[in-house]
Parts: structure tokens; C-alpha cells; sequence
């Protein structure tokens, strides 16, 4: 039988690198990094910003967990949720019908139910004893607090023009003793 040789004997050790090479990735990946960063970041800020802008409406939904209200009591919260939403120029002269158009204009779920219950919710807004129609109106109110939202754009959601709205306020005088509501 030949003689069998060990493969193994001609093989030379492994020649290790004398310095290793420690390159930075290309630069399509700090790129892609920075913009992941960035896009988290606004995503984030935006979420945040969101939140914020709901905090009216969660203060109001507190306020009506903690006591229930007249009509009265919620037109007035209603007013002041809406003026903390939109342009003061838009609703604080509004009452009547123009005030039930408007709810109804920013109702999302039905277009005309304020302006249905008109007659009933100036009888039971100014009426001293409570009624079904005004229990009709509290809940429909009610139903308007929990599904408004503010209206979003770019500007409300990263706090543009907010701020230059209060600027000019403060620069005119603010409110000149008028009320709130």
C-alpha cells in the first residue's frame, strides 16, 4: 500500500494583519442615519404637539366627568372650547343660530343636529326647570365636546402662527375688560 501523507503539513500559519482597519461606514449610511434621526424627532414632536392641542378638550371632558352641568354650564364650556380652537374674530361674537351653525359646522358626526334642536335649546337654555328636550341637548353637547378636535395643519401641529396670534393680542391691548365667553 503507498505511504499516505499527511495533507496538512505543507499548510503555513495565517499571517494576521498588522493593524486593523477601522473605516467608517459610507456616507449614504450617515445620511440615512441623520434622516431616520430627524424623521423620529418630528414624528415624535408632532405626536407630542397633538397631544397638547387636545388639552382643552381633555379639560373639558374632566370638568364634565366631575360635575354634571347645565345647559348653560356647557354652552359657556362649549364657548370657551371652541375660542381655544379657533380664531376669536371667528366665534366670540357668534350666539343663536350663527353659534348652532357654527356647532353644527364642526360636528363630525351629524351636520344639522344643532340647528334641529334649535327651538328646544333656547327654551332650555334660558328656562329655570330642566326638561327632556334640554337632557336631549346636554347629551348632544356633550357628544360635540368629545368629538372635537382641533384642526390640524401644519402650522398648529409644529406651533406656527399660534404664537403671532397672541403676539398681536398682547400688542393691541388683549382683551379690553370684554368677556371671555
Amino acid at each position: 500500500m503507498p505511504e499516505q501523507t499527511n495533507p496538512l503539513v505543507d499548510l503555513k500559519d495565517i499571517i494576521l494583519p498588522t493593524t486593523y482597519e477601522t473605516a467608517l461606514p459610507a456616507i449614504g449610511w450617515w445620511l440615512l442615519g441623520v434622516l431616520v434621526i430627524l424623521s423620529l424627532s418630528l414624528l415624535l414632536f408632532a405626536a407630542w404637539r397633538f397631544w397638547y392641542l387636545n388639552k382643552p378638550r381633555r379639560e373639558a371632558l374632566l370638568k364634565l366627568k366631575q360635575q354634571p352641568a347645565t345647559l348653560a354650564e356647557l354652552n359657556v364650556l362649549m364657548k370657551r372650547l371652541a375660542l381655544s380652537y379657533y380664531p376669536r374674530q371667528q366665534v366670540a361674537s357668534l350666539n343663536g343660530q350663527a353659534w348652532l351653525a357654527f356647532l353644527d359646522s364642526t360636528s363630525r358626526k351629524n351636520q344639522a343636529a344643532f340647528s334641529e334642536l334649535q327651538d328646544a335649546w333656547q327654551q332650555a337654555l334660558y328656562s329655570a326647570t330642566p326638561s327632556d328636550s334640554a337632557q336631549q341637548c346636554i347629551q348632544l353637547g356633550e357628544q360635540w365636546i368629545k368629538q372635537l378636535r382641533p384642526p390640524l395643519s401644519m402650522a398648529s401641529l409644529f406651533g406656527f402662527g399660534r404664537h403671532q396670534q397672541n403676539t398681536k393680542q398682547h400688542a393691541n391691548g388683549g382683551n379690553k375688560g370684554g368677556s371671555d365667553v
